[in-house]
């Protein structure tokens, strides 16, 4: 996965009370703690800002516990790059990895455990400008699960990837602080429009779909064991439903199968496998096989449209 924000650099650290102390002052003070003792850190913290919005890319590079309590006096929309994180948000935990982000709200307590592997796109928004664009004096609570393939999330999403591009240039239309200020206020009512809230603006039951248990649950076991065999039965069982009902829910909530998704996170898979390798490392056969890609010309030609090189281009860069 590729650093974001390079031009933005803040700290780049082994010491956990530097980390601590230095992502404190951007976010808030928390606690700070590597879970295997014997693990080391390599924080790497790079940031910008669009009007009163901060956006951060953060890794930590150990598995690490993060206990803030309460934000207080901002939203923060976790979105991961790489990795997992379980974030508890209240009495919610949520299970937060590339296809669903997170977002506690500032008057609901925080406890959070990221994955060694977790690179994380963080979007800072402050409590005052959300209730401004909400024009409410109360506090606006979203719900936590974010669903990256909600149709409005993935639109809003466009927004955050734009302003990633546009600060990292050397003169893009969001220097411009008369374009930083509208573009701020398209953020967060966009937010605000797509994410299920309390405002009065927050969208309506029936223009969002909350995904479902049985489809989150056969998510995770796609993602945590992508190696197995999965017929739609077998998912089904795991999660309690009927195959039918499972193919119907992703379907209407994803606009896929969870066999498809199963492809998906086996390229991703191969992926990584390949750019960790390099030259002189395991073939591109061998490692197709090892997550279940037998015809070598039908893996090519999905690897290329997934990712947009051949698997070889990817080996021997």
């Amino acid at each position: 996965m590729s650093t974001l924000l390079r031009r933005h650099p803040v700290l780049t650290t082994s010491d956990l009370d530097e980390a601590r102390t230095s992502v404190g002052e951007t976010f808030c003070p928390h606690g700070l703690t590597v879970t295997d003792r014997r693990g080391a850190l390599s924080l790497v913290h790079n940031a910008a800002s669009v009007g009163s919005i901060g956006i951060n890319y953060l890794r930590y590079g150990e598995e690490v516990r993060i206990t803030p309590g309460t934000f207080g006096s901002f939203y923060l929309v976790q979105i991961p790059l790489s990795g997992r994180a379980r974030v508890r948000v209240g009495d919610t935990e949520v299970v937060s990895d590339r296809r669903f982000a997170s977002l506690p709200s500032p008057t609901l307590p925080v406890d959070m455990v990221w994955s060694a592997d977790c690179e994380q796109l963080l979007v800072h928004i402050p409590r005052d400008a959300v209730q401004s664009a909400a024009d409410t004096d109360e506090p606006v609570v979203f719900h936590p699960l974010v669903d990256l393939a909600a149709p409005t999330v993935a639109s809003w999403m466009r927004l955050v990837r734009y302003a990633c591009d546009e600060v990292d240039s050397d003169s893009g239309l969001l220097h411009s602080p008369l374009a930083a200020r509208h573009f701020e206020q398209v953020v967060i009512g966009g937010l605000l429009a797509a994410q299920p809230n309390s405002s009065a603006h927050g969208p309506r039951p029936d223009e969002t779909v909350v995904t479902s248990r049985a489809v989150r649950h056969a998510l995770a076991l796609i993602e945590e064991h992508p190696e197995k065999s999965w017929r739609v039965a077998d998912l089904a069982a795991e999660a309690g439903v009927s195959a039918r009902t499972l193919q119907a829910s992703f379907h209407r909530e994803r606009g896929t199968t969870p066999l498809e998704e199963l492809r998906r996170v086996r390229l991703n898979r191969a992926h990584h496998d390949l750019v960790a390798g390099g030259p002189g490392a395991e073939s591109v056969t061998e490692v197709a096989a090892r997550w279940g890609f037998f015809h070598l010309g039908r893996f090519s030609q999905a690897y290329r449209a997934e990712f947009g090189e051949s698997p070889s281009r990817t080996l021997a860069s």
